[in-house]
């Protein structure tokens, strides 16, 4: 086995369809890591063989280059040399079947205004665009040929993350795409969806995710742009109730420095968590400025992150911080370490 230059993703066979789908922009690729220009990826085409065949010879391409070619040599993998989680390793060798799909896919609506989202947004009016029209065409094919050919391993994850998917214009036809499959659904749980809920009670394989991100109703307005948090945490309670079991409910907290991280968002969340049953919370950080954070701001968000760490270690919650570079990872679970042991000597233990 020798070393070369790849990721997770890319081994495992990923495909984003994420970004503008009526533009001509290559919104079918590897991963959606923000920030960073020149990721490898191909345009929908005019069938869905055409579109999935040339995201194929893409990947060879990437895979290929990273095996073989000098850094300096690079013609598909410029952007991924600018990533984080591009590395030099022994990586083993790539699967063939795709391991995972990530529909993000836009124009796309949501009814919420976060402050850290800088994602294309959109009204019903666009849907009515022909341009539009043809996109999302264009991406149900390339979904219909991936599916028909058995190019997706079965236990695959879905991710359903194209704007807000309880008001998306395709919603359904994206419930019929992911039946019977280990989807997640993002959702920022504004509404409450019965069908999300009916797949919630039949399908154990499948989950929502909610990007919470504060634990009182002051911050959640702060952060989500909408004066309503006690009605998401009835409509997350009613989720809940419809699982079969308490995996399916998924939680994110994107630390914002000087915004959602003090303690009565920390707690308020934890309570949260216990009274529905969840005993994991990713870790999050605010992705567009993963590549242009300054150290001062690194140093606020690894601390806040650890911070957060600790309490949850406390209580007892598990965590991932997967979000976060190496390096930073290594910071927060050293900050999160320190304030764990005193808490221990407070406590006298």
């Amino acid at each position: 086995m020798c070393e070369y230059y790849s990721c997770f993703r890319i081994n495992s066979f990923y495909v984003n369809f994420h970004g503008r789908i009526d533009l001509d922009e290559k919104c079918v690729t590897l991963c959606c890591e923000r920030g960073i220009k020149d990721l490898p990826g191909v345009e929908l085409r005019n069938t869905g063989e055409e579109t999935v065949e040339s995201f194929i010879a893409l990947r060879s391409k990437v895979i290929e280059e990273g095996q073989y070619l000098p850094t300096d040599e690079r013609t598909y993998t410029n952007g991924c040399q600018k990533c984080a989680v591009y590395q030099q390793k022994e990586w083993g060798g790539a699967t063939d079947c795709i391991g995972y799909v990530n529909l993000s896919m836009y124009p796309a609506p949501c009814n919420a205004k976060c402050i850290y989202c800088p994602t294309y947004k959109s009204d019903f009016d666009t849907f009515a665009q022909d341009a539009v029209k043809i996109g999302y065409e264009r991406f149900f094919d390339a979904i219909d040929y991936m599916i028909d050919n058995n190019m997706v391993k079965p236990e695959a994850p879905w991710q359903i993350s194209s704007g807000e998917i309880t008001i998306h214009p395709y919603k359904d036809r994206i419930l019929e795409v992911c039946e019977g499959r280990r989807c997640t659904f993002l959702t920022n749980c504004l509404i409450y969806d019965e069908s999300i809920g009916n797949i919630l009670s039949s399908n154990p394989k499948s989950a929502i995710n909610l990007s919470i991100d504060a634990g009182t109703s002051e911050t959640w307005q702060q952060v989500k742009g909408v004066d309503n948090f006690c009605d998401v945490v009835e409509n997350l309670q009613k989720y809940h109730k419809q699982c079969q079991q308490a995996t399916q409910i998924t939680l994110k907290y994107i630390v914002l420095p000087g915004i959602n991280d003090n303690e009565q968002d920390y707690m308020g969340v934890i309570d949260i968590m216990k009274s529905i049953g969840v005993k994991k919370l990713t870790v999050g950080r605010n992705t567009t400025t993963k590549y242009t954070i300054t150290e001062d701001e690194r140093k606020k968000l690894t601390t806040a992150a650890g911070k957060l760490c600790m309490q949850l270690k406390e209580n007892n919650i598990a965590f991932d911080i997967n979000a976060y570079t190496a390096d930073e990872q290594n910071k927060v679970m050293f900050f999160t370490d320190i304030l764990s042991k005193k808490g221990e000597a407070m406590h006298g233990n």
